[in-house]
């Protein structure tokens, strides 16, 4: 019975572990410098109204403009005046994704990220008009309008203000609404790398991927649509970051409008978001561009703090990260805090764990009068009523032994919801990216590229597995003494470091508690 418990819990949690793995869709200021570029860099083209069209000029859209600050390198596209790249110049995390082509073919495999901001029906003319002194770049046409950006000289706010006499919006967030085929007809994402765009109020955050809103779901056929975007708010934008050199799990950055007014919401041509100008053609925004770090991002406006996703368990993730940060201020090393944290977590459980233990102990204790029971009821054979006498039997034996069959369980299921927790925190939040713990582990928010840290997990598993004590079919508990750890180890080889460690860390402790309770175990009487 507790062996079947036991299988059931691994079927149960490798499901919920798939389940949330599947769904939870990674000093002094130097004089700025301008640099001013026209590079074919198959950028997409931005359509023009007819009526437009017949008065201002087609420009190059591959045609780009460069400025840099001491955090950041901005890239505009110059024929509508859109913020096309973004470069951290702090380690050289590009925001967007760039078209990328297959090195031996020469093949586009995803194209350039459209961009954000910029002006839809307003081909701007020549080079914008820059101001070193008060850092603004601005965007002109012979229409008399004008898009300027007022850059900050540290920092990474910037202020963006646009005139329009003929009422043209700005444009805040946009996509293409059909998905593009490559020259052999190929269908790509246009926004191939990219998360999720949202729209954050007071108190609540409606996030939807862009894949969503160009792609019907898998399930269409159950009548599964595909999403729209959220209605328009105060604070809109998209998640940002490519992360090089590994599959992209999740964002550590975003890119954040301010409006005045409430963002207006694009459904059917280029879906997104606009701010339409007020009484004298003027709109004006503020435009976050940096990490999703708490003290940064309230800094920027309170409410955006909820762009940091934290998961299905965000209160208890939050409430573990508080604990980290707190011990993070005194040990001064991200890793050797997830050592403590793990400690200090463990020992919080182990009165659960004991129980789990103890409960494993006395099963085994009661086992061969339960192999007695059910023996004695195997020359009925299939017969239903007599398997249910049998279950009644059995389970009258348990109580007069303060027995649980399912006790052992219930300790490990309550501490799921703590894993999991655990496990969209240490990937999500900015401070354990590329954090540096020891020797080779040099980003707890990515894998351990040599594999250690998740072989050794599954070592420590069998390691416990084999002191446990044994119940239950011997071939059975052969099998899944190497199963279980086998898939554990697949699984956490893409999983962030500090995840492995973590649970390398509670797996020691948890033989160490298993030697204890089991070198004290006083076996009880067994009442027939």
């Amino acid at each position: 019975m507790k062996n079947k418990n036991l299988i059931l819990f691994i079927v149960l949690s490798m499901g919920l572990l798939w389940v949330y793995y599947a769904f939870t869709p990674k000093p002094s200021a130097p004089v700025p410098a301008v640099v001013q570029q026209v590079e074919a860099q198959a950028q997409p083209t931005i359509p023009v109204e007819a009526s437009n069209a017949a008065v201002l000029p087609t420009l190059d859209p591959a045609a780009i403009f460069v400025f840099e600050t001491s955090e950041l390198k901005l890239t505009w596209r110059k024929q509508d005046g859109s913020l096309v790249q973004v470069l951290w110049k702090k380690d050289g995390t590009k925001f967007f994704p760039e078209e990328t082509r297959d090195p031996k073919t020469g093949r586009v495999v995803a194209p350039a990220f459209i961009g954000i901001g910029g002006v839809r029906n307003a081909n701007f003319e020549g080079d914008p008009k820059v101001d070193l002194d008060g850092q603004l770049v601005q965007f002109q046409n012979s229409a008399g309008e004008t898009l300027t950006y007022r850059i900050p000289k540290q920092g990474h706010i910037l202020d963006v203000a646009w005139r329009s006499g003929r009422g043209n919006a700005l444009s805040l967030v946009r996509s293409l609404n059909e998905i593009p085929k490559a020259a052999d007809g190929t269908e790509f994402s246009p926004l191939h790398g990219m998360g999720r765009v949202f729209a954050v109020s007071e108190k609540s955050i409606e996030a939807v991927t862009w894949v969503d809103t160009l792609k019907d779901p898998w399930y269409s056929f159950l009548g599964g649509k595909r999403k729209i975007l959220p209605a328009g708010t105060q604070w809109v934008g998209v998640d940002a970051g490519i992360e090089v050199g590994k599959a992209q799990t999740t964002h550590f950055f975003a890119a954040i409008w301010e409006t005045k007014q409430v963002a207006q919401r694009d459904l059917e041509k280029n879906p997104g978001y606009h701010a339409v100008p007020d009484g004298s053609g003027a709109v004006s925004a503020r435009l976050y561009l940096g990490p999703k770090h708490k003290p940064e991002l309230e800094a920027f406006a309170k409410p955006c703090t909820q762009v940091m996703d934290f998961g299905w368990f965000g209160l208890v993730a939050k409430a573990m990260f508080w604990i980290l940060l707190s011990i993070q201020t005194i040990v001064h090393n991200w890793g050797w805090s997830i050592v403590v944290f793990s400690v200090l977590l463990r020992l919080a459980l182990w009165p659960l764990n004991n129980k789990t233990t103890i409960q494993l102990m006395r099963m085994k204790d009661l086992e061969p009068h339960q192999k007695a029971l059910q023996a004695k009821y195997e020359k009925f054979g299939n017969d239903m009523q007599k398997k249910a006498e049998m279950q009644k039997e059995l389970m009258a034996f348990y109580k007069k032994n303060g027995h649980n069959p399912m006790g052992g369980c219930l300790p490990m299921l309550l501490q799921m919801p703590v894993f999991f927790a655990l496990w969209s925190m240490l990937s999500a939040v900015f401070e354990l990216r590329q954090a540096h713990w020891i020797f080779w582990i040099t980003d707890l928010s990515g894998p351990d590229k040599f594999y250690v840290l998740p072989i050794l997990l599954g070592v420590s598993m069998i390691a416990q597995q084999m002191m446990t004590p044994a119940t239950g079919d011997p071939a059975q508990r052969k099998m899944m003494m190497f199963l279980m750890p086998a898939m554990m180890v697949f699984f956490f080889a893409n999983s962030p470091a500090g995840l492995c460690l973590y649970y390398l860390i509670f797996n020691l402790i948890g033989m160490a508690q298993t030697w204890w309770v089991m070198r004290n175990y006083k076996p009880q009487p067994v009442v027939i």
